[in-house]
């Protein structure tokens, strides 16, 4: 099925690799032939309080803030602020990274991929905003703050606040309704991603 829509009781909650918070892992596609790896994970995280991110190693990961002020991360020793709403923020899984909250906890929304086998990107849509998703691999569309229209070259789907929609090499234009936002997450596996 070319569109499969995600229902949130499905979403798994788990501690992070740290134990310094927890995630809700939304979607997530086995590396083939590595049990112990993953080839992209999307998912979004509570982080309650400031400390260490986990790390993942061989990976590159895409951040966004969609609830609370924002953060501030060092990464490598290199500062960066990631805000509310603000474009994604790419940063190496190998990194050594360490978050201060701007103004209290925030949520923000995930996107890993083992850099040799998956490239992806992480867009924020704002409201009466569209994005076109291309046909090639997997497309993860999230509603956070309201319904979201996907657009096929022959149907409409609906997908409700909260809830994500899976598009497995389908074209289809995202259209936010008014006062939401949705999250884009495509990820296009490499040729090479059945074996390292």
């Amino acid at each position: 099925m070319p569109i499969t829509l995600l229902d949130p009781a499905d979403y798994r909650r788990m501690p992070w690799k740290n134990g310094g918070g927890t995630t809700t892992e939304i979607a997530l596609a086995p590396l083939p032939g590595d049990a112990g790896r993953f080839l992209w994970r999307v998912s979004i995280a509570d982080v309650a309080q400031p400390g260490p991110f986990s790390a993942f190693s061989g990976y590159e990961r895409l951040i966004a803030v969609v609830e609370g002020a924002g953060m501030r991360l060092t990464v490598d020793g290199v500062p960066a602020t990631v805000q509310h709403r603000a474009s994604a923020f790419r940063f190496s899984g190998d990194a050594v990274v360490d978050c201060a909250l701007l103004d209290g906890p925030i949520r923000d929304f995930n996107l890993i991929v083992d850099r040799a086998h998956a490239e992806g990107r992480l867009d924020l849509v704002p409201a009466g905003g569209s994005v076109a998703v291309p046909a090639e691999g997997v497309a993860l569309v999230h509603a956070l703050d309201g319904g979201v229209t996907l657009r096929t070259a022959d149907s409409e789907v609906l997908v409700p606040a909260g809830w994500t929609a899976r598009l497995d090499a389908t074209a289809a234009t995202v259209v936010p309704e008014l006062g939401a936002y949705a999250v884009v997450a495509a990820v296009a596996a490499r040729q090479d991603a059945g074996g390292r």
